[in-house]
């Protein structure tokens, strides 16, 4: 089985982005309307709008992203994990039942819409969509720069080929991008919920592999971090209280007013839906949160105790975890 590894990580690889494919297609049938391409034709179910939230929001940004922050400052990103869920609940309780409601009576099919229509002007709409416009920008391009960073990794380690982080860049938006325009949202929504339960079962798995990396297990991981420095083990890591504290404005008076998530909340098929919807979504996240936090650990204290070279970026940290 060894001899075939290579390949076999290849091929899941292939097979991941033909399921995604394959989704943007079945998808397209299911799509009939505006409403349905926008909106999921407000039909979904509890569960698999919860996992689509989650998903969504953690995505790559979390699984090579967050075990890199853990890798250089420590602690310090658990924070992350307490704002997010603070956002979360924001969104849910102040915009939750709200915003369905909106969205049953006067049928938008987009968040512009919903502001124009409250405030009853087209102005309104036009600087909503120029703010949106602004923020996914520059967080479509952190989960572009995840999704080729892994590629890159992982096509290095398995085969003789050499891929420019650039053509990576390229093959992952044309999947992407095939997907999104096939499918549309309900496309978008339902490889979110693929890779919803996919991140949750790998980072329960990874969680105990990366505990048995180690003799002593964790405890022995945060002995040997804090010999080297002691702040990054501590309750704000290397970064310290104010920066971790400053991650509230980002991760959640900012997480409550993600697009991707309140449009979302529109997307459900029960306007009661919400209460459902967000405890399974904090847990799908707070789980998930563990591949980053176990892995960031382990790679730093194999190269502390000399069993891994240095990393030359600390975003390698989850690649080279799943490689070794």
């Amino acid at each position: 089985m060894e001899a075939y590894r290579h390949v076999i990580v290849l091929a899941c690889v292939a097979l991941y982005m033909v399921a995604c494919v394959a989704v943007g297609i079945w998808a397209m049938r299911r799509t009939k309307s505006a409403g349905d391409f926008f909106m999921a034709g407000r039909n979904l179910g509890i569960f698999v709008t919860a996992m689509a939230v989650f998903s969504s929001t953690l995505s790559g940004f979390g699984f090579v992203g967050g075990p890199g922050l853990v890798y250089r400052m420590g602690m310090s990103s658990i924070w992350m994990v307490i704002c997010v869920t603070i956002g979360y609940a924001l969104s849910f309780f102040l915009l939750g039942k709200r915003i369905r409601l909106f969205a049953e009576v006067y049928q938008p099919i987009s968040l512009p819409d919903i502001v124009a229509i409250r405030y009853s002007s087209q102005t309104t709409r036009l600087l909503i969509s120029i703010a949106i416009l602004c923020g996914v920008m520059s967080y479509l391009g952190s989960q572009i720069k995840a999704m080729a960073t892994v590629l890159q990794e992982i096509i290095a380690e398995n085969s003789s080929a050499t891929w420019s982080l650039e053509m990576c860049v390229g093959v992952s938006c044309a999947v992407l991008v095939f997907y999104c325009a096939t499918g549309g949202i309900i496309a978008s929504v339902y490889t979110d919920l693929f890779q919803g339960v996919i991140m949750v079962i790998a980072s329960v798995l990874i969680f105990f592999t990366a505990a048995n990396c180690i003799d002593g297990g964790f405890s022995e991981m945060s002995q040997t971090i804090m010999d080297d420095n002691p702040e990054a083990m501590g309750p704000w890591g290397a970064l310290g209280m104010m920066g971790c504290l400053s991650w509230y404005f980002l991760f959640a008076l900012g997480g409550a007013g993600q697009p991707h998530v309140i449009t979302k909340i529109m997307m459900n098929r029960r306007i009661s839906a919400a209460k459902h919807i967000l405890p399974i979504s904090v847990g799908g996240y707070c789980i998930s949160a563990l591949l980053w936090l176990s892995i960031g650990l382990v790679m730093r204290t194999l190269v502390l105790q000399g069993q891994h070279p240095e990393l030359t970026s600390a975003d390698a940290a989850a690649p080279q975890f799943l490689q070794a």
